[in-house]
């Protein structure tokens, strides 16, 4: 499988997919779930938390190559912002008179940034994992 870069586990954690786990329950007990759109995106989300889950077992089982937490990391920051945004839709501008929920919607675009962007992360998959070419500087 190769050498264990050091940041490897940090980058593809589960507190990366479940830190929002809580705004994603309160956004689904307060949506309009009679809405056929609401319920696919409520099932989207949930699958997102899913395939999330067995990217972080893959890791945490080491069957997954070097380099893959990177894919961890991307997929499951990527889905903390799908999930601030559904919130954010659900509870609309009630939403940011509450410090907790309010903080947790503004802050999710930083989620993609902390630990490496997802652009830098789908070039270290695209270097260390598939093997391509370097990206020219």
């Amino acid at each position: 499988m190769g050498q264990v870069i050091p940041s490897e586990h940090e980058r593809g954690g589960i507190d990366r997919l479940v830190s929002n786990r809580r705004l994603f329950d309160g956004a689904v007990a307060a949506a309009d779930t009679s809405d056929p759109i609401v319920r696919q995106e409520i099932a989207a989300l949930e699958t997102g938390y899913r395939i999330g889950r067995l990217l972080v077992y893959r890791e945490a089982l080491k069957q997954a190559p070097t380099g893959f937490s990177a894919a961890t990391k991307c997929f499951c920051t990527e889905h903390e912002q799908r999930v601030a945004r559904f919130a954010g839709h659900v509870f609309s501008l009630d939403g940011t008179l509450d410090d907790e929920l309010g903080r947790s919607i503004a802050y999710a675009p930083g989620y993609t940034i902390m630990g490496g962007t997802s652009n830098v992360m789908r070039t270290i998959l695209g270097e260390r994992v598939l093997g391509l070419a370097r990206e020219p500087r």
